[in-house]
């Protein structure tokens, strides 16, 4: 049906009235703003913005830049340049000074009583936060100066809170009336300095910028934000982004898609990168965290990666981390030859009121060397650890790609290098004894007690089984408990203290070694046959101070060896006397096959150390085709020697007793350039035979060169 020319009139009309209505509308509202902005200069509600500050934080605020409005696209207004001032005696004159600063509020929403913010927007924020020598900061008492500043005490002004009027419904229900939101937040190339003179640090963020979505409660709010700065030498970069569920209740906030990255670098240690993601974070809901990292050590490499379970339960008492899986690869290029894995599965529990973090079915693996256990630390000043490892199976050697062992130079100090060599006896290098104690000051931040357990264990070459060991080290004491293990079918145990917190610090040491066959020992040790025997040593030692010096001339104690019914290999005393005794004879014809090897029944000593000196006056060697008596003195502070050694040549079943033969000689010199010493005069004397033998051929020789007779008086005399 065709519409009537009239309707179509009439609707034009009708059109065209709504129209100037709104022109009106607009012009009325631009007339209004023209008279707002005419009428009204927010610049000069600076003064009153000033000193409303003041009066709140006790701080003054300086607006250098214009305040100015904006009306489209919807109300707002921006101000530039302000700062707010730090009291005198500070490095810098302004606390925190910002750039530029916009905000706006949409206007038709409030006539529906809600309360629609616009973005606001931070441009170029810095703050400068200090600590003085004296411990005092630009932020004290920032917040509390509302009512300091105003003259009102604590006291007072908790009791005008207490009993001031209470709130009236009808402004309770209004406020519950308007809706606020808020259209985000960015802050846009911030920085900050925190110095602390009082420790001498200084950290800085040269780069802060964050992105806030819209705050609304009931829905994810997207945050942004990335963190460049330095930490003394250290360099860091921070990236994060995640969605966050703003609730009435904080507690009930809820948290999802977080990523986060971490780089950091200084001299020593570089992290390219640390990365985390979790899929969501909620009280009472388990949260699947995944993580990874690449860095460097020195020059040790590491990549690492891993997942777990987070969870945290309703009351913020227990956080656990359940299947807890930690895979690493190091590596160095310079002295390992071959990667290193590293795997660590754990579930962990953190109890926040009682500060424990406690390891349940921890299980390490380090290529092929496993541990399993337990742990837990308690959060203190000194945290209390103490755990309880146990191994079936353990190769050291594993962890000798990682740490080249040395011996330190106070125990080298105590084993003498003998060099055989003559260019190397020339010279004698003499190096100053270290008398500085060692830096052990970190032990008195420790509070660690331990067990652990191996079944089979590999150090070198050298085989342990059923090693039990059991230490504590309680702020600055160490108690070696015990140490117990199975080493080439006898025994070995141990209890040692140290004492730091006395200077200088004092020790104490017990080792008992029983019946280990010490030929198997040896070969593994040095891959040579040059002892056997069964073998058995007893330590006790103490003494005061760990430096160089101290530890030789402070030591004192004995140190006891017994070994039976063994051999040293590479000589053979008997047979060297035989060939001399041929060689006296002119006789020729040696047999050049014959074992070089010396047997013994025993071999015992008792070392004493005292007053710098180790002393020995009954080293007993006890074979059947030989005897070793020997005693002296070694100055552990000089390196010298004075040793008498009387070695026994036994004659054969037949010849015992007037066949036998004393070598008498003595050691001197240093453990450097030892010196040998035969006494021959000694050598004769208490030799009978041998001194008859040698005064009769003296005594023919002499007869036939002067042609006397053999009953010749004079001739016995010059043979004497």
């Amino acid at each position: 049906m065709k519409t009537r020319p009239y309707l179509k009139m009439r609707r034009f009309l009708t059109m065209k009235r709504l129209l100037y209505i709104l022109i009106v509308f607009i012009l009325l509202v631009l007339i209004a703003i023209s008279v707002f902005v005419a009428v009204i200069n927010p610049n000069d509600f600076k003064p009153l913005i000033a000193e409303k500050i003041k009066e709140s934080i006790g701080r003054e605020l300086v607006i250098d830049g214009d305040i100015n409005w904006s009306f489209w696209p919807n109300l707002g207004f921006s101000v530039e340049n302000l700062a707010l001032k730090n009291p005198k005696g500070f490095a810098r004159s302004d606390l925190i000074s910002l750039n530029k600063a916009e905000m706006s509020v949409s206007v038709m929403p409030l006539l529906s009583n809600t309360l629609d913010i616009g973005v606001i927007s931070l441009y170029g924020a810095y703050v400068f936060i200090q600590t003085l020598p004296n411990g005092k900061s630009n932020l004290d008492n920032l917040i509390s100066c509302s009512v300091l500043c105003s003259g009102v005490t604590a006291e007072s002004a908790s009791t005008s809170v207490n009993t001031s009027t209470p709130v009236s419904k009808d402004s309770t229900a209004l406020s519950n009336l308007w809706t606020v939101s808020i259209a985000g937040l960015d802050l846009i190339d911030a920085s900050a300095s925190i110095r602390n003179d009082k420790v001498g640090k200084v950290n800085e963020i040269s780069k802060l910028n964050l992105k806030v979505g819209k705050l609304a409660a009931g829905l994810w709010v997207p945050i942004e934000f990335n963190i460049e700065g330095k930490q003394d030498y250290r360099v860091f970069t921070v990236r994060s982004s995640l969605d966050v569920m703003l609730t009435a209740d904080t507690m009930n906030y809820q948290f999802r898609q977080l990523s986060l990255f971490v780089a950091m670098k200084d001299s020593k240690f570089e992290l390219e990168s640390f990365i985390l993601n979790a899929n969501r974070l909620s009280l009472a809901l388990p949260a699947t965290i995944s993580l990874s990292a690449k860095g460097k050590v020195n020059d040790l490499n590491f990549t690492t990666s891993g997942t777990t379970q987070f969870m945290v339960d309703k009351s913020m008492v227990n956080i656990s981390l359940s299947d807890f899986n930690l895979s690493s690869v190091l590596s160095n290029s310079v002295s390992l030859g071959s990667d290193i894995n590293v795997d660590l599965k754990s579930a962990v529990d953190f109890d926040v009121i009682a500060k424990k973090l406690s390891f349940s079915k921890l299980l390490a693996t380090i290529d092929e060397v496993t541990v399993e256990g337990n742990a837990s630390v308690v959060l203190a000043q000194i945290p209390d650890i103490r755990f309880a490892l146990h191994s079936k199976h353990i190769d050291f050697n594993v962890f000798s790609k990682l740490i080249n062992m040395k011996l330190s130079s106070n125990v080298a100090a105590f084993v003498p290098s003998f060099k055989n060599s003559q260019e190397d006896n020339k010279t004698e290098k003499k190096v100053p004894i270290n008398d500085i104690e060692p830096d052990l000051s970190a032990f008195y931040g420790l509070d660690i007690t331990g067990n652990i357990t191996f079944g089979h264990v590999i150090i070198g070459n050298i085989k342990v089984s059923d090693v039990d060991l059991t230490f504590m080290v309680n702020r600055g004491k160490v108690n070696l408990r015990q140490f117990n293990a199975k080493l080439y079918g006898g025994t070995v145990s141990s209890k040692g203290t140290l004492d730091l917190t006395v200077s200088p610090a004092k020790y104490q040491l017990t080792k008992e070694i029983k019946n280990v066959n010490i030929q198997p020992l040896m070969m593994d040790l040095v891959q040579k046959n040059i002892l056997s025997g069964i073998g058995n040593i007893h330590v006790n030692l103490s003494g005061i101070g760990l430096s160089e010096q101290r530890l030789r001339s402070g030591i004192t104690g004995t140190f006891t060896i017994n070994f039976v019914n063994g051999g040293i290999d590479g000589i053979n005393f008997s047979k060297i006397i035989r060939d001399g005794e041929k060689i006296l004879k002119g006789k020729h014809g040696f047999h050049t096959g014959e074992t070089k090897k010396i047997d013994f029944n025993a071999l015992t000593a008792t070392v004493n150390f005292v007053n710098g000196n180790a002393s020995t006056y009954n080293l007993n060697f006890e074979g059947p085709a030989m005897r070793i008596r020997s005693s002296g003195v070694t100055n552990l502070l000089t390196a010298t020697l004075q040793f008498k050694v009387f070695a026994y040549v036994m004659g054969t079943k037949k010849e015992q007793g007037d066949k036998n033969i004393m070598i008498p000689f003595s050691i001197g010199g240093t453990w450097q350039v030892p010196t040998y010493d035969f006494d021959v005069k000694k050598f004769v004397f208490f030799n009978k035979i041998l001194e008859q033998k040698v005064r009769k051929e003296a005594e023919r020789g002499l007869m036939k060169f002067f042609n006397y007779k053999s009953d010749n008086n004079e001739v016995k005399k010059v043979g004497d």
